[in-house]
């Protein structure tokens, strides 16, 4: 059978966790993400993870997140729509992408809030794509823009006032850094590649 982007994608999700836990040198993972890239059929995408544990069964699909005095985290094996509304009111809210299953190529995310904070962690292989009306706040698209053409899509639309809303494309390498040392490594620019390359 032939593979489908969305195939591509799961096979991926495997190999950055398996590089995350050790299992696969980072080396390892770059020829086994470029193998996926090349496979055209499901069963040459089975041989590029056939030596590493399959991932568990994912959780039921995500659809509303709510922050209100307080804050709520999302991380993990998640299984993601077409659509995550998240609510904010004098709250923060993250939602980690990085292991997710998509369940569509473009995955919009819908921000309404005010007084709080909005933190999307993404692999630097998405497109991200930010449509925002911001009083007194700002929402940005952070990090490497490693986009593969019809690769999947996060588009990030918000409507909010006083608040903080932030993409943050992560690079497979940084698996184990907990957020706050992931935020605190793109603003200081850990993510850009050597000067001279």
């Amino acid at each position: 059978m032939r593979a489908s982007d969305l195939d591509r994608e799961a096979r991926i999700s495997v190999l950055r966790e398996a590089a995350a836990e050790g299992r696969l040198t980072m080396q390892e993972f770059s020829e086994r993400v470029a193998g996926v890239n090349s496979a055209r059929t499901v069963g040459e995408l089975a041989q590029l993870t056939q030596d590493l544990p399959e991932q568990p069964s994912y959780r039921r699909p995500t659809r509303w997140l709510l922050a209100v005095l307080g804050s709520t985290e999302r991380s993990g094996r998640l299984t993601v729509g077409r659509r995550v509304v998240c609510l904010v009111a004098l709250g923060n809210i993250d939602l980690d992408l990085r292991q997710a299953r998509l369940t569509e190529r473009t995955v919009t995310i819908l921000v309404v809030g005010v007084l709080g904070s909005v933190d999307v962690y993404l692999p630097e292989e998405f497109e991200a794509e930010v449509r925002a009306v911001s009083i007194l706040g700002h929402a940005n698209a952070n990090g490497n823009d490693l986009a593969r053409p019809g690769g999947p899509l996060v588009l990030l639309v918000s409507l909010s006032a006083l608040m903080g809303i932030d993409i943050w494309r992560v690079p497979a390498s940084w698996g184990q850094r907990s957020w706050r040392k992931i935020i605190r490594a793109i603003r200081h620019g850990e993510h850009l590649p050597p000067s001279g390359e």
